[in-house]
């Protein structure tokens, strides 16, 4: 599981590149009002402490292992480039309900925290099993003597 978060950990990063272009250009284009230094500077600092009061809930916590999960398997696939497998990664990620900050919040906390880290690895034990290919369900048929 350490090299999934890890794995989550990267990718979000790389994730939120995009996320964090995009919102600068809306900033820019929405606010080109707001160019004092106080402004900007302000405005994260508060947003970064209300997102580190808001609590985790169970069901972020299943978004975050159904979206680790697939992230790792798209990190995983040699067929892709990497370009590719950013996007869809931060499409893995979109799609599960989480945005990419939410992604990366989970992430980060969960390295240092352990109550959090035990919340997330409850989360990935509730994930259904994978359903297996056919091929596989053929092989375990013929290995058990079906």
């Amino acid at each position: 599981m350490k090299k999934l978060l890890t794995t989550a950990a990267i990718v979000a990063g790389l994730a939120a590149t995009p996320a964090l272009a995009q919102a600068e250009a809306a900033a820019d284009t929405a606010a080109p009002e707001a160019t004092t230094a106080e402004a900007p500077a302000v405005a994260p600092a508060k947003e970064a402490a209300a997102e580190a009061a808001a609590p985790i809930s169970d069901a972020e916590l299943d978004q975050f292992a159904i979206a680790a999960t697939k992230v790792n398997e798209i990190a995983q696939d040699a067929t892709l480039t990497a370009e590719q497998k950013q996007a869809a990664m931060v499409e893995a990620v979109n799609g599960s309900g989480l945005d990419a900050t939410k992604f990366n919040e989970i992430a980060t906390k969960s390295q240092s925290d352990e109550a959090l880290k035990d919340r997330l690895a409850e989360a990935f034990a509730r994930r259904p099993a994978p359903a297996a290919s056919p091929e596989a369900a053929e092989a375990s048929e013929e290995q058990a003597g079906g």
